[in-house]
C-alpha cells in the first residue's frame, strides 16, 4: 500500500501572527524572571520587525540613485498543492518563470505544501500578509472567489484552457471580477480546471441513480448541489483528509480530478473509476497580495505582468498536462484498479437533461450573495471567453487515459 497523505487540521485560526505572539508573551510574562521578559520581548520586537516587511520589498543598501535598479522582492509562497501534481507543476512553471524573467530581483521563499498554512487557509494567510503568494482550492474559502467559481457549474466546460484564459481575460477586463478581489485585498494571478470530473466507488456507477444514497467527497459549490440532487451525501473534507476518511468509511464515493486516484492513493481504496460526462468542474487558483502587488515598482510589476499572461494563455496548461500525462500509467499498471470509463452518452445526456438551467441559475444566486456585483454579467463574460477560445489547442489526458482503458 502507497504512502498515505498527511491528514489536514481543519480548524482555521483567525489570529494574526504578530497578536498571537503577543498574546502568548503576555500571558506568560507575570511568571517569566525579568531577565527572561527582556529576551522576550526582545524576540517579540524581531518578529513584529519581520511582520512588518511583510510586502515583500527590500531596498538595496545603494542609496536613491541605486533604487531602482537594486530594489528586490521576496515572496513568501504558502501552498495546497502536492508534490508531482499537475496543480504543483503549474505554480512551479510560474515561481520559475517570473524569477528568470526578473533576473531574480523578484523570487520565492517556497514553503513546503501545508507547511506554514494549511490548504483551507492559504486565502487568509495572503489577505492578511502571513505570505504574500498563494496556491490552494478556491473552493475552501468559497466566499472570496464568486468570480472564478463558475467553472463548478456542470456539463458548461470542457476545454481547460478555455476556461484558464476565460477566467483570467475576467479578471483584467471586468470591473465586477477585478472589484470582488480587491475588496478581498488579492490580485488575481491565475485559475486553471483541476481536471475533468472523475466518480471513484467500491461497485461501477454507471449512472446518476447510482449516486443515490452514497456518502461522497467533491468540491465545487454547484457540482455539489447537482450531486446531491441526484441523492448523494456530501460530505465535506478537503483533499489531504480523503484518503483516510474513505478508509474509515465516512465516504464510499468520490467524486474528483484524475489526481485523487494516483496523488492521493485513492486508487488503493475505491477499485471503479467513471467519467460521466461533466468535463470540468472545480479549481486551483494562484493569487497574491493586492498590497504586496500594489507596492511592486512600476518595472518588476511590469514584468510579472507579463509572466503572468503566458501562463495563462498557455504555459499554464502545457505545464498541467505534461505532468498529468504520467499519471495514467500508475491508474494502469495499478494492481487495484479495475476500470476507468465513460459513462454511455444517453446516461450523461440525461443527466444533462435533468440539470437543465438549474446550475447557472445556483451560480449567479449563489455569487450574488457573495458580493459579486452583476453576476450575469460575469457569467456572460465567462461564456464568451469559452466560446471565443473554443478551439483553442488542448489535450485531455483524462479522456486520453479513458480510452487507453478501453484497449487494456
Amino acid at each position: 500500500m502507497g504512502v498515505r497523505p498527511p491528514t489536514l487540521n481543519t480548524e482555521i485560526s483567525s489570529t494574526p501572527l504578530a497578536l498571537g505572539l503577543y498574546e502568548r508573551t503576555t500571558m506568560f510574562s507575570s511568571l517569566t524572571p525579568p531577565r527572561r521578559r527582556l529576551a522576550a520581548a526582545g524576540a517579540l520586537a524581531a518578529a513584529v520587525l519581520a511582520l512588518a516587511g511583510c510586502s515583500g520589498i527590500q531596498n538595496s543598501p545603494g542609496g536613491d540613485a541605486d533604487a531602482a535598479d537594486g530594489e528586490s522582492v521576496v515572496f513568501t509562497l504558502v501552498t495546497g498543492a502536492t508534490a508531482g501534481t499537475p496543480n504543483a507543476a503549474v505554480q512551479d512553471w510560474f515561481l520559475d518563470r517570473v524569477e528568470e524573467v526578473t533576473d531574480g530581483r523578484i523570487s520565492f521563499e517556497r514553503t513546503a505544501t501545508e507547511a506554514l498554512c494549511k490548504a483551507n487557509e492559504v486565502a487568509d494567510c495572503v489577505r492578511d500578509g502571513r505570505a504574500q503568494i498563494g496556491v490552494t482550492v478556491p473552493d475552501y474559502t468559497p466566499q472570496y472567489f464568486p468570480s472564478t467559481s463558475m467553472v463548478s457549474i456542470p456539463f458548461l466546460s470542457q476545454n481547460s484552457q478555455a476556461v484558464m484564459q476565460s477566467i483570467y481575460d475576467l479578471h483584467v477586463e471586468d470591473d465586477a471580477a477585478q472589484a470582488i478581489m480587491d475588496n478581498n485585498n488579492l490580485h488575481h494571478v491565475a485559475t486553471w480546471p483541476v481536471g475533468r470530473f472523475l466518480i471513484g466507488s467500491e461497485q461501477p456507477i454507471t449512472d446518476p441513480a447510482g449516486l443515490a444514497g452514497t456518502q461522497m467527497r467533491a468540491s465545487g459549490p454547484i457540482i455539489q448541489q447537482v450531486l446531491g440532487t441526484a441523492g448523494a451525501n456530501i460530505v465535506a473534507i478537503t483533499a489531504s483528509e480523503t484518503y483516510e476518511s474513505v478508509e474509515r468509511g465516512v465516504v464510499n464515493v468520490i467524486g474528483g480530478a484524475i489526481d485523487f486516484p494516483v496523488n492521493y492513493k485513492i486508487m488503493e481504496l475505491l477499485p471503479y473509476w467513471a467519467d460521466p460526462g461533466v468535463g470540468q468542474y472545480s479549481t486551483f487558483g494562484m493569487w497574491v497580495s493586492k498590497d504586496a502587488y500594489d507596492a511592486l515598482p512600476d518595472d518588476l510589476r511590469e514584468s510579472f505582468d507579463s509572466v503572468v499572461e503566458e501562463l495563462n494563455t498557455g504555459e499554464g496548461i502545457a505545464a498541467f498536462n505534461e505532468s498529468a500525462a504520467g499519471q495514467c500509467s500508475e491508474m494502469l499498471e495499478s494492481p487495484t484498479v479495475e476500470d476507468l470509463s465513460g459513462w454511455s452518452e444517453s446516461a450523461t445526456d440525461e443527466w444533462e437533461k435533468s440539470v437543465g438551467d438549474s446550475g447557472t441559475q445556483k451560480w449567479v444566486e449563489l455569487a450574488t450573495g457573495q458580493g459579486l456585483e452583476d453576476a450575469e454579467g460575469v457569467l456572460d463574460g465567462y461564456i464568451a471567453g469559452l466560446e471565443r477560445y473554443a478551439d483553442a489547442e488542448y489535450d485531455d489526458a483524462t479522456l486520453d487515459c479513458v480510452a487507453s482503458f478501453a484497449d487494456r
